[in-house]
């Protein structure tokens, strides 16, 4: 599609650029640029106020962009009548602008009209869109074994953040119960202790003694 566009007229909707600005036109040309290499088939023909002596700008005109000012004797608006009155396939052209005048002679060539409002809009909508891509997909949070959860308990005394889930593994089999070694008795006090201690013995205890001197005299015998 071939866009016919009113300059100025587009830069009084547009964001960020200003009518009293020295280079307003260049800075149109640049974002006009980027969305004809945004899309496919486009084309464009812009056309400012002011030129001295007129015609074809080679500086700014490249790739998509035709840019062209009207000369000394003729207004914008005035140049793109003429230009929508001698296109030999209206239909395959848009105009955009605000002007009444201009609108009119393009409605009256059946060729598409659309409003400077609604072109810099579009040309907005895309330019963020080209600027600011869709967030990415979030990464799967990492999971943790019971191997993994067992050293963690044993470095820190705690389980794992709650923001990480426990991988779950199938049981492994039941530990096997530990047998328990039979309590030993306690070994008799040898007699020469007994002897060297503080404690005097009972009776019970003389007697438990002098029997078994008594057995041990008898084995020796």
């Amino acid at each position: 599609m071939h866009y016919l566009i009113d300059g100025h007229n587009l830069i009084a909707q547009m964001q960020g650029i200003d009518l009293a600005d020295p280079d307003d036109e260049a800075q149109l040309v640049l974002l006009l640029r980027g969305w004809v290499a945004a899309g496919k088939k486009r084309f464009v023909t812009v056309i400012f106020d002011g030129g001295l002596p007129g015609g074809l700008s080679r500086r700014l005109s490249s790739g998509g962009v035709r840019v062209r000012f009207a000369p000394s004797d003729m207004t914008a608006d005035q140049l793109l009548i003429s230009r929508v009155r001698q296109a030999r396939n209206p239909s395959a052209f848009t105009l955009v602008s605000a002007d009444r005048e201009v609108r009119a002679a393009a409605i009256a060539r059946k060729m598409p009209v659309l409003d400077s409002a609604a072109f810099a809009q579009q040309m907005e909508e895309e330019r963020q869109m080209r600027q600011e891509p869709p967030p990415a997909a979030p990464e799967p949070k990492p999971l943790l074994s019971e191997t993994e959860v067992q050293e963690w308990l044993e470095l820190f005394g705690e389980a794992p953040p709650p923001e990480r889930t426990v991988d779950k593994q199938p049981p492994s089999a039941a530990p096997r119960p530990r047998k328990r070694r039979p309590a030993r008795a306690p070994e008799p006090e040898d007699p020469a202790t007994l002897k060297r201690s503080s404690r005097r013995l009972r009776p019970d205890e003389v007697d438990e003694w002098l029997r078994l001197f008594e057995d041990t005299d008898k084995n020796e015998t």
